[in-house]
């Protein structure tokens, strides 16, 4: 038979009732819950929210005349990627650079007095400025690091020194590296404040802050902290992000338990970034200053002698005036010669780029190509990738290795855009030479026509087109360094702090005390509640009327209480409880049900054994002998007889006898102490008890004793063991199918439910035993009629 759909519908009520009967359930996880909460925000380091804003510029330094001049130290159009600026702002290189510029070497902490620390220390806190001792570092000698190191104040002079660590390593702070493992360390020693102590664990000096201050925690201790824990302790907190998208100002982020370090960290951090963006522009100006100092040292000597032939032969030739024809001659050779040497100096550029290139340097070691006044904007642009393509090389290279898709495929762009540069070089080291091949064929057709002129005169103008042209590339040097220095001096950083760091929010992020206990007091009532829930659901034994009605359609008779289990005959020795209440409704409801219906036999059975079948036969048989009508109770139990346990009787004869011996009924029937009620036992256990019950004389039994009684109850075996009370339910006028309160399984009723489906049983009903009022919400209200119980 199928189970009813309201098996899945939910009783709120019912619900509700279930959690109320189990409240203690919640108020002990609640209270636990809260004892959780409680130590977890005692116990929990508050971590605060800190952040500050950087703006980045348009990549332009100097003055707006001095970019003029000098355009190719930044390239066309050149601008910044504000994501490669996070990259290097997060990189583990630029951390490092601002934690040495700090002084975090050391943590102090201290184990408060409170009674959560009695047992363990739950409760830490650490001190930055307001720690009772100073600890000074050797940093020429190894030290223990990343290890507690406790301090005891003994007095004003003394303190003790407990060291105990296990699987750490010496650290040199000097070289901020890992020299050696070091495992299974522990001693005690005690020192003099202001004295150094060094062994080969450690070398320090530990000094009182402030004598006058009292000692008033339980413990106090510190941690050596070696670079690279702090790298990874402020790398894995520091958050950098624009404040929208496409901005240029960056929001940088961090975490902490100590405000004053957290905001020195990111100021400092902020200071570093903006230093070191200023010290790379000056370096590349001063590259240029350094080579257009080189060649004007080179040019110094050759002007003075240039200048010093014209006048040696001016004097030894007494020449004053040139002719103005020689003069115009000599003059577009000058124009010529310098030409020429304005592309030799471009080819010695070319050709010094071409082999810093080749030999695999960066482009930041390359010479500016501003020093030749060379305006090519093609090699610029390429310079220009060049350089985006490392700067983006190196944001990745902090987080990716080498074998990474994406590191590959920039290593390849630097390759290709190199060799496109190379080839660029050398076209115009190509072009150049043509161009001075070019001036050199002018410069021949020039001093042929030259050579016409006489001599001196001719030696003359030599002499001083040599001098006109070295002074006039000596003074184009110089107006160049001229513009190298100006750019240097008005160079400045385009990147600016906005706000410094600040806290953010008023409280710790990471624990707030009316949400965690608000939390815990919901957790502490669902899981009562989906504990109450998971049990109910597994539990498949009838809980009530409503699980019975939901798992089978045989009518349902009644319930009888809970009661004790020591009192048997409840109906006879306490008439006024609310287990003789629960058996005169039982008798009453049949009556009314069967009121249509002759019926005298009723037959009593279960589904196994310990569900109450015999006391309810007992029981029912006592009300209806007490209701005045002449009642038999038989036991046809004769595997497993119990009626010792209610009557005051003798097994010697009983059913078995009858059936089996031929004994006679009068001797087989026993009085009880109940009024108008009598029992037959089922006698002395027999070997086959089916094949008794089978026998026509059992039939006979049962007609003879309904001429003789009102009501005969008979108790049988459950039907779910042994078949006998398939052989005695002819006899029955009606049935009654015991299932106990919180014992019987669902699943034990398939088999007398299959039996109803198919009309093989008649007239059965269903008795619910052992249901205790006060747990269940069905029956719920009768726990208010308890007055009416003795």
């Amino acid at each position: 038979m199928k189970r009813k759909n309201t098996e899945h519908e939910i009783d709120l009520r019912s619900w509700l009732f279930k959690f109320r009967s189990r409240w203690y359930l919640f108020l002990a996880f609640t209270l636990v819950s809260l004892a959780g909460a409680y130590v977890f925000v005692k116990s929990s380091t508050r971590i605060y929210a800190f952040k500050s804003t950087l703006l980045l510029g348009d990549q332009h330094t100097g003055s707006k005349k001095a970019q003029e001049l000098l355009n190719l130290l930044d390239v066309q159009n050149k601008g910044i990627k504000v994501e490669d600026e996070i990259g290097i702002i997060t990189s583990t290189d630029m951390v490092r650079t601002t934690l040495k510029r700090l002084d975090f070497s050391v943590s102090y902490f201290k184990v408060p007095n409170h009674w959560l620390n009695t047992g363990f220390d739950l409760i830490k806190e650490e001190q930055y400025d307001n720690a009772p001792f100073v600890v000074k570092l050797d940093t020429s000698s190894l030290q223990l690091v990343d290890v507690p190191l406790e301090v005891r104040v003994l007095n004003d002079k003394q303190y003790e020194l407990k060291v105990k660590a296990d699987n750490t390593v010496l650290y040199d702070f000097k070289e901020h590296s890992i020299q050696q493992p070091v495992s299974d360390i522990e001693y005690t020693k005690v020192l003099e404040f202001g004295k150094p102590f060094k062994d080969k664990y450690l070398s320090l000096t530990i000094e009182r802050a402030n004598p006058d201050d009292k000692i008033d925690a339980k413990k106090h201790y510190f941690v050596l902290n070696s670079m690279e824990s702090q790298v990874g302790q402020y790398s894995s907190s520091l958050h950098v992000a624009p404040i929208e998208r496409d901005a240029r100002v960056l929001e940088l982020s961090t975490k902490g338990a100590i405000p004053a370090k957290e905001m020195l960290f990111l100021n400092t951090l902020m200071d570093t970034y903006v230093s070191r963006d200023l010290e790379e522009k000056n370096l590349n100006g001063q590259k240029t200053l350094e080579f257009i100092d080189g060649q004007i040292a080179s040019l110094t000597d050759s002007l003075r002698q240039s200048k010093q032939a014209l006048s040696s032969f001016r004097s030894s030739n007494r020449i004053a005036n040139l002719d103005v024809q020689s003069n115009i001659s000599y003059e577009k050779l000058s124009q010529l010669e310098m030409e020429r040497s304005k592309l030799s100096t471009e080819k010695q550029y070319y050709v010094t780029v071409l082999d810093q290139i080749e030999d695999n340097q960066s482009f930041t070691q390359a010479v500016s190509p501003a020093v030749a006044g060379v305006q090519n904007p093609n090699l610029a642009n390429l310079f220009s990738e060049l350089s985006r393509l490392n700067q983006q090389k190196a944001k990745y290279s902090v987080s990716a290795t080498q074998d990474n898709p994406q590191m590959q495929v920039i290593d390849s762009e630097i390759k290709s855009t190199r060799n496109a540069i190379v080839a660029n070089i050398k076209n115009l080291i190509r072009s150049t030479d043509i161009s001075i091949n070019n001036i050199n064929s002018r410069i021949g057709q020039l001093e042929s026509s030259i050579a016409k002129v006489p001599e001196n005169e001719r030696r003359m103008m030599d002499l001083q087109s040599q001098a006109d042209f070295v002074s006039k590339k000596y003074d184009f040097l110089l107006e160049k360094r001229a513009e190298a220095a100006i750019a240097l001096a008005t160079n400045t950083t385009d990147k600016k702090i906005v706000d410094k760091a600040a806290q953010w929010g008023t409280g710790p992020q990471n624990v707030k005390p009316n949400m965690i206990f608000m939390l815990a007091m919901i957790i502490g009532l669902i899981i009562p509640a989906a504990l109450i829930v998971l049990l109910d659901n597994v539990d498949n034994t009838i809980q009530g009327k409503n699980d019975l009605n939901n798992v089978t359609n045989i009518p349902f008779l009644g319930v009888i209480a809970h009661g004790s289990k020591t009192d048997k005959l409840a109906v006879k020795n306490n008439p006024r409880s609310a287990i003789a209440e629960s058996f005169r409704s039982i008798r009453i409801n049949l009556q009314y049900l069967m009121s249509d219906k002759p019926f005298k036999v009723i037959g009593v059975t279960s589904s196994v054994s310990g569900e109450g079948k015999t006391f309810t036969s007992v029981n029912l048989s006592s009300e209806l002998a007490m209701s005045g009508k002449r009642t038999l109770l038989i036991e046809s139990d004769m595997r497993k007889p119990t009626f010792g346990k209610y009557f005051n009787t003798h097994n010697a004869a009983g059913l078995s006898s009858y059936l089996e011996q031929g004994m006679p009924l009068e001797e087989v029937i026993q009085k009880t102490d109940i009024e108008n009620l009598d029992i037959i036992s089922c006698g002395p256990i027999p070997e086959n008890a089916i094949k008794l019950l089978e026998q026509k004389k059992m039939s006979d039994l049962i007609a003879k004793l309904r001429e003789q009684y009102d009501y005969i109850v008979i108790d049988t075996p459950p039907i779910g063991f042994v078949a006998e009370y398939f052989i005695l339910m002819k006899h029955m006028d009606t049935n009654l199918y015991v299932v106990k309160h919180k014992y019987t399984s669902k699943d034990m009723l398939t088999q007398v439910n299959e039996l109803y489906a198919a009309k093989k049983l008649k007239n059965i009903h269903m008795v619910i035993n052992d249901l205790d009022y006060n747990n269940t919400y069905e029956y719920g209200y009768k726990k208010k009629g308890s007055y009416y119980y003795a």
